[in-house]
């Protein structure tokens, strides 16, 4: 029985085709961090269990962190979560000059049960300012996410913002709820209003025993979400409180500063999962296909304050790559067209010197030009042809005994069938033009 050579659930394995259009992906976000002046970093895909024991929250602590012993050692490590925990450890270890504006792009794990757009191994390209906690770098982190989606051609396109200090002020003062852990409760609940929808995340409330009263402010709460931006705004401002009237004034800010002010919408049920959120919150999301948020974020600025003992602000945003491709193919933005980076390929006959086809590839190599050349000659000229057309590979260069005599060789465009004898020094302009 042949033994299952599949990955284990929840992880991928990637052929050229689909690697190729991920790493072209990267590349493109990663001019986008660097024209905003970020620059990169890595952290290691391990950490030590007490670096990232505390900082997400319950259900990401008990059930999601992939946690591990070493056979031959009690100490405890765990795979990354996520970028920002790693990020918040290294600040604490390097002490750069700050504003510190980082990017990395790096895998990271999760115990999540699998299904579309959702992976227990994913790819997260994050980009943060550490050390500045005006509202301006809140909205440089939104501007770079905008122009991430206008690069790629994404249409229907939604960020959604919210404030955490509003969300803390109106559960604590207004509605009463001094326990801190019954509010992080309800917080995880109304994170899950997209996924399984307002009617399930009220059964969910219930069963915190609210009561009935505070049950129905929650959800006139939610509700008020629907509103456009100025009558939220509005909404809030009917709220007693300074830590609102700041929150408001941070929103307004990154509003004002914001590419495209159409694409952002205050969503007051937007509460995002996780624990260590401080301010401005976001998610980015496609009105189709229905896949989950391609980008969230925020400010975090007590994180960092756990690892140097004394308080950093910091905020930034993840764009979850698998995502964006998965939601990008589905819409026709992308398309795996490369199967190969070899722009050349060359095909001889038995009767050619090796040595020469390698001269001639190396020539190629040195022009910059990608040369895919097979270690034994094919049996025919159209084998090799349909060989070299079946791996993806653009350009044909035929080498036989008289050609090389000649000085002249014949190039094969397979994408038009076109064929020509040019000179070695000719194919350059040629396949670059």
């Amino acid at each position: 029985m042949r033994e299952d050579v599949s990955p284990p659930k929840g992880f991928r394995d990637f052929p050229p085709e689909d690697e190729i259009l991920k790493k072209e992906i990267f590349s493109r976000i990663e001019k986008i961090f660097q024209r905003y002046g970020f620059d990169p970093i890595e952290t290691p895909m391990v950490e030590k269990w007490e670096t990232l024991a505390g900082k997400y929250g319950e259900e990401a602590e008990n059930r999601l962190i992939w946690r591990f012993k070493l056979p031959y050692s009690e100490k405890e490590f765990g795979l990354r979560y996520d970028l920002t925990v790693p990020l918040a450890r290294f600040v604490a270890r390097f002490n750069p000059r700050f504003p510190f504006k980082r990017y990395q792009i790096g895998r990271v794990f999760r115990y999540e049960d699998p299904q579309k757009g959702r992976y227990r191994e994913f790819w997260q390209c994050d980009v943060d300012i550490v050390g500045e906690s005006s509202p301006l770098a809140d909205a440089e982190i939104l501007n770079i996410v905008i122009d991430v989606f206008e690069e790629f051609g994404f249409k229907n396109y939604t960020i959604k913002v919210n404030d955490r200090r509003i969300l803390r002020e109106i559960f604590e003062k207004f509605l009463g709820i001094s326990d801190y852990s019954t509010i992080l409760k309800i917080y995880r609940i109304i994170d899950k209003l997209d996924k399984i929808g307002k009617e399930k995340v009220l059964l969910l409330l219930k069963e915190l025993n609210l009561g009935e009263k505070l049950l129905k402010q929650i959800e006139s709460f939610i509700d008020a979400s629907k509103l456009s931006n100025e009558e939220i705004f509005r909404y809030l401002e009917s709220f007693d409180s300074s830590e609102i009237k700041v929150a408001i004034e941070s929103l307004k800010t990154i509003l004002e500063f914001s590419k495209k002010k159409d694409r952002i919408k205050i969503d007051l049920s937007l509460v995002r999962g996780l624990d260590y959120y401080t301010g401005m919150i976001y998610e980015a999301v496609v009105e189709e296909p229905k896949i989950g948020s391609l980008s969230g974020g925020g400010r975090y600025d007590n994180l960092i304050g756990i690892f140097t003992g004394n308080k950093i602000p910091a905020v930034g945003g993840s764009i979850g790559v698998e995502r964006l491709i998965d939601a990008g193919l589905e819409l026709g933005i992308f398309k795996k067209e490369k199967k190969t980076y070899s722009k050349v390929g060359i095909v001889y006959t038995k009767d050619v010197d090796v040595k020469r086809v390698w001269e001639i590839a190396d020539y190629l190599r040195n022009k910059g030009i990608n040369t895919f050349v097979p270690f034994e000659s094919y049996s025919g000229i159209l084998d090799g042809v349909k060989d070299l057309d079946k791996r993806g590979v653009q350009f044909a260069l035929i080498v036989g005994k008289k050609e090389i005599e000649e000085g002249k060789l014949t190039l094969q465009n397979l994408l038009t069938r076109e064929r020509q004898v040019v000179k070695l020094e000719e194919i350059d302009k040629i396949v670059k033009g």
